[in-house]
């Protein structure tokens, strides 16, 4: 019954989002919908050379400024994390932080490091209609949805409160928003546990650093600490004033990491969200 309900609700709010406009509102309108068939397009290539680019490839010889290349050989899946900011905190349209030029940017963002699979954090409606298109919603997820490139294999799963699940081309991802309470982090890490299959990431918004999630018993492993990256501060506060470290992750289990990069560039803007996009380019099987 609850999941009827949930299904409902986020159909009335695709049709909601496509009417308000927006680069991405074909995508968004496409809802629910799980597409079959085609296998994945390989991710286009970045240049290699920029600080906070962690590769498991040798470096290539590139552009300055930019992040490390995806392997050329075999297949690869990128994933985009990104908690975009609740639209409503930013209202002020002469604000530096105004939510409708942070949201374009997004745009250009995405298309720019062209994911295969966006998992956001704190949407409302109509944020998401900023997703380029060339994407669906897979899942019933309202603030933590899961966006896949068209002609990429996937189905959802099941989906929480702190968490929305889906499999995409053979890997199951979670893609989470959870809290820093101790009981909140043992509560989402135990139900993303009980998603895993044996090829698997979890990436999102944790709202903790890496080792509270590991002493909650989490059976992934940090992509970061795979590929050798620091735990570099993921929080880009709005204040300016604090920092918060590591919150936004990327967990692997069963799969090899081989690019990790924290995405620092505005696009037109001085800060997209007040966190730091991640991209992870894995293996796929």
């Amino acid at each position: 019954m609850i999941k009827a309900v949930a299904l409902i609700f986020c159909v009335a709010l695709c049709v909601s989002c496509a009417r308000a406009g927006g680069p991405g509102r074909a995508a968004l309108s496409a809802g629910l919908a799980g597409l079959g068939g085609a296998a994945a397009a390989e991710p286009a290539p970045l240049p290699d050379g920029a600080p906070g680019a962690y590769s498991a490839a040798p470096s290539l010889a590139g552009t300055p400024g930019a992040s490390a290349p995806v392997p050329q050989a075999g297949r690869t899946l990128r994933v985009l994390s990104f908690n975009i900011r609740e639209w409503t905190r930013d209202r002020d349209e002469s604000g530096e932080y105004y939510w409708r030029k942070r949201m374009e940017a997004m745009g250009r963002m995405l298309e720019d490091v062209d994911p295969d699979v966006i998992c956001l954090q704190e949407v409302l409606p109509p944020a998401g209609s900023y997703v380029p298109d060339g994407y669906h919603r897979v899942g019933v997820g309202v603030s933590h949805p899961i966006y896949v490139r068209d002609g990429l294999k996937a189905s959802r799963h099941s989906f929480a409160i702190f968490w929305e699940a889906c499999t995409v081309s053979g890997i199951r991802i979670v893609n989470v928003h959870s809290r820093w309470e101790k009981e909140i982090v043992e509560r989402t890490v135990r139900q993303v546990n009980g998603q895993l299959t044996g090829r698997d990431i979890a990436c999102g918004d944790w709202n903790t650093g890496l080792r509270s999630i590991e002493s909650a018993g989490l059976r992934m492993q940090s992509a970061r600490t795979l590929l050798g990256a620091p735990e570099t501060d993921t929080f880009a506060n709005f204040t300016k004033s604090e920092s918060h470290g590591a919150i936004d992750h990327f967990f692997v289990n069963g799969i090899t990491p081989v690019s990790y990069r924290m995405l620092t560039d505005g696009y037109g803007v001085s800060r997209i969200s007040d966190h730091w996009p991640i991209l992870l380019d894995v293996e796929l099987p």
